[in-house]
């Protein structure tokens, strides 16, 4: 088993959902195991200066997987993302880039080269992986003293959500997963809506377009930054209207700088569940104890597992957690 630091970087398209998606297929690599991602950091372009500004991040993971396996797995990831090295200009613009930095214990002079032959040249590889792994030598110099020795002026944080699943859902579906039926709850439980309150407060909470018509009196839920994704809504008072994803990630970026530690919750209705599931790593689901006639249902939880559950008063409270592949 080694210890891997990946660098990740992109200058085209959505740059950051580019790094989130290439994380996540990283997560899903066998007898491998994402343990850290760092920030993202906005980047000045590097050898080839003409092109626009890049994000880039470090990842640190375990594997059993060789160096030569590994770096053909993330090449077939850059592939799957839209990369096409036949076209590209050397150090030039990138879909995705993934590049294998440091491998503990190994040394090569092959491919690929062990430590990267430009790592320590580079602020925008050493500002993150010094984030994530501050005691870190590479051939003998501690990284923090080979970043004094380089300029960081063109590496700064991004507005971005650095994990690959940084999505809670909280939800409450009777027996056959119903959520609700014509635009309202199946059942208003005091005591599960007092349990939604305390896992959300702080936070911000996504939600469609019907999901924000059915909270009382059409009002924002207080104490929470309230985004509405929706192509058709019109803006709302107190409410945050995205159209597409792209502008959710850039809410949520804007939401995770200013609130670092506030999470960002999906709390319906059914199509925002399951268009958000994929981004999601946690969730907390209240199982009813009746069941009622439905129009809308939970999405199935394929690649979660039980972590827990216990006994309210009225109901079951679950709690699910991405599974590893």
């Amino acid at each position: 088993m080694y210890t891997c630091y990946l660098g990740l970087g992109s200058n085209l398209g959505n740059r950051g959902e580019a790094l989130r998606s290439a994380l996540r297929r990283i997560y899903t690599l066998p007898k491998t195991t994402l343990h850290e991602v760092s920030p993202f950091y906005q980047t000045a372009p590097w050898g080839n200066v003409d092109q626009e500004a890049f994000l880039n991040a470090v990842a640190c993971i375990t594997t059993e997987l060789s160096p030569e396996t590994l770096l053909s797995r993330c090449q077939e990831i850059e592939s799957a993302l839209g990369r096409d090295r036949t076209k590209e200009v050397h150090w030039g613009p990138r879909t995705i880039d993934i590049d294998i930095l440091l491998v503990k214990g190994i040394r090569r002079t092959t491919d690929p080269i062990l430590p990267h032959p430009y790592m320590k040249e580079r602020a925008f590889v050493l500002q993150p992986l010094f984030d994530i792994a501050p005691h870190i030598v590479i051939d003998g110099d501690p990284i923090e003293k080979i970043l004094t020795r380089l300029s960081t002026e063109g590496v700064r944080p991004a507005a971005e959500v650095a994990e690959p699943f940084p999505l809670s859902m909280v939800a409450s579906i009777d027996a056959e997963g119903g959520l609700g039926f014509q635009g309202e709850l199946l059942e208003h439980n005091q005591e599960d809506m007092a349990h939604f309150r305390r896992l959300t407060m702080g936070g911000a909470v996504i939600m469609g377009r019907r999901t924000m018509e059915s909270l009382p009196g059409g009002a924002p839920l207080v104490g929470r930054t309230n985004i509405v994704l929706s192509r058709t809504l019109a803006a709302r008072p107190g409410f945050t209207v995205v159209k597409d994803m792209e502008e959710l990630w850039r809410e949520l970026g804007a939401f995770r700088a200013a609130n670092s530690e506030g999470r960002l919750w999906c709390i319906g209705g059914g199509k925002t569940y399951e268009s958000l599931l994929p981004y999601t790593g946690e969730v907390y689901r209240t199982r009813l104890k009746e069941t009622y006639r439905a129009d809308v249902f939970f999405p199935p939880l394929t690649g979660f597992s039980l972590v827990s559950s216990r006994r309210g008063k009225d109901c079951i409270y679950e709690y699910y957690s991405r599974e590893k592949a």
